[in-house]
């Protein structure tokens, strides 16, 4: 049956960061201090996600179609910050030497960024006291830095599409995210929260 239990509209979001390794919090918990927040985000672009798979049509002498064979499958999620941040720059130009300040301020080399970067991403809806959270199972890596924009009639802002790599295969699954959605829960020390990336010890934006 129909529910619009099932159907949201978000009046907020946010997207985080986090090295490879770090805790992905169960059950509504928040997030602990490894996870950075990227900040303001473009609320009418919102979050894009796109999968792909390359299909591949076989056919029989009369052009009978016999079966199609379907692989290479991809996730990738595109978003856009409006600041310029500590957490935004490690994604954008991970291996950069910037360091940021208070009040909009900051100063220092932006070096060619290590494009195999890893790191772990989320990300967050909510409205009230309820939330949905999509987090990267294994890691993410930039698939693409779009345009940066700045003008004098809008907010300057960035394009990042980020690419979502799974788990190793487990039982003939491999797992992509971690997701939610439910009442946003404190931290109250439960002991069942999972390990992200366990094993995996390099750290966020290869520095």
């Amino acid at each position: 049956m129909a529910s619009t239990d099932n159907a949201s509209v978000w009046a907020y979001a946010d997207v985080y960061v986090a090295p490879l390794g770090s805790t992905i919090p169960q059950g509504g918990r928040p997030f602990d201090e490894s996870w950075e927040q990227v900040g303001l985000l473009d609320g009418e672009e919102g979050f894009t996600e796109t999968l792909e798979a390359e299909t591949e049509d076989l056919y029989a002498w009369g052009g009978i179609l016999v079966a199609s064979t379907h692989n290479n499958f991809k996730v990738t999620r595109k978003f856009l910050p409006f600041e310029d941040n500590k957490a935004v720059y490690d994604i954008m130009y991970p291996g950069h030497d910037v360091e940021f300040g208070e009040g909009g301020r900051f100063e220092g080399n932006i070096n060619v960024p290590d494009l195999q970067a890893k790191f772990m991403i989320a990300f967050e809806t909510r409205t009230g006291d309820v939330i949905k959270r999509t987090v990267s199972a294994n890691y993410a890596q930039v698939a693409e830095r779009g345009e940066s924009t700045e003008n004098a009639t809008e907010i300057a802002k960035r394009e990042i599409t980020v690419a979502i790599y799974p788990t190793d295969p487990e039982n003939d699954k491999a797992t992509l995210f971690y997701t939610y959605k439910g009442p946003a829960r404190p931290d109250d020390g439960d002991e069942d929260e999972n390990e992200g990336g366990e094993g995996r010890p390099e750290v966020f934006g290869g520095r």
